[in-house]
């Protein structure tokens, strides 16, 4: 059955971004080990990430479906097991009862169709081992870790230097106040810890306002505290700072 042409111009536009963010991963590929060294529970955490970015439905069809409702048909077209992790949702302020799905989708991925019902309730899939979980984008990049960067490359006082003077003075010479003094740059922004917490930020999107997550400055360190992945990209960041100053 072909695809309705807003359908089809719906889906070219969606990246493999969209199955990063249903797999909780860092990147296509990323996250689990394959091979013999990887363990039992990564072994199926990885064949299921591929079948829901494989896996294909010919046809969906959902009619003021509630979220249990969605879960329920996708438990019967593909066996696999959904779980939604109600207390970490709740938590998160997301009212699952109010979630109402109208979709009509032709020939799509099951991660399309978990992505286009999730998405737009700022809920994900993650999965782990043989399950499907449902819950926040927060939960699903992990539990938040502390870590501390030393920012002493980017908030150090540039100065202007004055350069030698060529003329041929007589020994002794002593311009007094006529001489040129060394200037500090005032209008570098990095002089202002909080300008590198935005541009971290900035540079860094994440949940930031979630419970446990945090990121303050000093002229000395950087102070954060968010989930592994996240941390890796702060590093990134601050690396590129300071390759940049």
């Amino acid at each position: 059955m072909r695809r309705p042409p807003l359908l089809r111009r719906v889906a070219a536009g969606l990246t493999i971004g969209l199955l990063v963010a249903v797999g909780g991963l860092e990147a296509p590929g990323v996250g689990f080990v394959r091979g013999a060294s990887a363990g039992p529970l990564e072994r199926r955490s990885a064949e299921l990430l591929e079948g829901l970015a494989l896996r294909r439905l010919s046809e969906v069809r959902l009619e003021n479906a509630s979220l249990e409702d969605v879960l329920t048909w996708l438990r019967t077209a593909t066996g696999w097991n959904y779980v939604v992790k109600r207390a970490v949702v709740q938590k998160a302020g997301i009212d699952l009862a109010a979630i109402r799905v109208n979709l009509e989708l032709h020939d799509v991925t099951v991660g399309l169709v978990l992505d286009f019902v999730l998405g737009h309730h700022g809920l994900v899939a993650k999965v782990e081992g043989n399950i499907v979980f449902v819950t926040t984008r927060a939960d699903a990049l992990g539990k938040p870790i502390f870590r501390l960067y030393d920012v002493r490359p980017l908030t150090w006082q540039k100065i202007d230097f004055v350069g030698p003077d060529l003329d041929l003075l007589p020994s002794g010479f002593d311009a007094g106040e006529a001489a040129p003094k060394e200037v500090p740059v005032e209008d570098d922004p990095f002089l202002d810890p909080q300008h590198i917490v935005d541009l971290v930020k900035e540079m860094v999107p994440g949940e930031w306002e979630a419970e446990g997550w945090s990121i303050t400055a000093t002229k000395t360190y950087l102070a954060v505290k968010a989930p592994r992945l996240v941390q890796r990209r702060v590093a990134l960041a601050v690396a590129q700072m300071v390759a940049m100053k």
